[in-house]
């Protein structure tokens, strides 16, 4: 068994990071706070599910890359990839900047320590990284 490279932990703690914004982005747009989404009806109810959705996915994503599978690794990469490019795609300010470095640090992280997260298989199973 190898030990894991330092920056995993860092990495998960980054993911369960933007887990947390999501969750709070969630919490501050379902309450009306946040400026654009002020107005009760079902865009915002829309983007408040959506971030509630993303932090959920994100905190199980975080869980997996603890466990070392293969497709944690990969769902991780594709979705803050996803993530960062549809914060570019949008109105980019401050806000979104601030979102864009916090999201692509776990993602040079994960890219950085592929090679530990897809390292071929032994026999059909992976080895289970020391607790």
């Amino acid at each position: 068994m190898t030990t894991p490279p330092s920056t995993v932990r860092t990495t998960r703690l980054l993911v369960l990071l933007n887990a947390l914004l999501w969750l709070l982005f969630g919490i501050i747009t379902a309450a009306g706070v946040h400026p654009s989404f002020r107005e009760a009806g079902l865009l915002r109810w829309a983007m408040a599910g959506s971030a509630f959705l993303a932090a959920i996915v994100l905190a199980a994503l975080a869980e997996m890359l603890k466990r070392r599978p293969r497709i944690g690794c990969i769902l991780t990469v594709a979705l803050l990839a996803v993530m960062i490019l549809a914060s570019l795609l949008d109105d980019f300010g401050l806000a979104d900047l601030l979102f864009v470095l916090i999201t692509l640090l776990p993602l040079a992280l994960l890219l950085k320590d592929r090679s530990w997260y897809l390292r071929p298989t032994m026999g059909g199973q992976q080895e289970q990284p020391a607790a």
